[in-house]
């Protein structure tokens, strides 16, 4: 993919993947880098149907990483009907093709938001980015938003 802004910079030397060509229509110099392939992407979206394939934002590149990824576990708000999902607007198609698996999760990018459904915590946010900073007040976290009422069974070890 072409990319402005690197020629000329240092940061072509800290990734020599990154090439420089010339554009072939405008003659200026460009970078271009390699296309990324995770070997698995969790994507969280608005709404999924029985044969796996789901309703992204249209605003985020979900589409583009379920399409680059080895594997993509999609976790949805609403599982629908293909007809359904077909006939919503608010978002991107992506066919079940690019999905490995597909989980129904309710607010499952809580804390962050999902559009139409629910805002971002900036409160829960905050609290996470606190706790991130130790290993002990990052399991207390873990203990009272995650592993709480049994919800989430905790792996061994952890």
């Amino acid at each position: 993919m072409p990319v402005r802004g690197f020629v000329g910079s240092d940061y072509l030397k800290a990734r020599p993947d990154f090439k420089v060509i010339q554009d072939p229509f405008t003659g200026e110099e460009v970078a271009i880098v390699p296309p990324i392939t995770p070997d698995v992407a969790l994507i969280h979206a608005l709404k999924g149907d029985p044969e796996g394939n789901i309703l992204v934002d249209r605003i985020e590149d979900d589409h583009l990483l379920a399409q680059a990824s080895q594997r993509v576990i999609a976790s949805v708000e609403e599982i629908v009907s293909p007809a359904a999902l077909a006939e919503t607007p608010e978002g991107l198609f992506v066919s079940g093709i690019y999905v490995t698996a597909l989980v129904h999760a309710p607010r499952g990018a809580y804390p962050t938001g999902c559009r139409g459904y629910y805002e971002h915590d900036s409160a829960r946010i905050r609290r996470y980015v606190e706790a991130a900073k130790t290993t002990d007040a990052f399991q207390a976290y873990l203990d009272m938003y995650v592993f709480a009422n049994g919800a989430v069974a905790r792996p061994a070890g952890v």
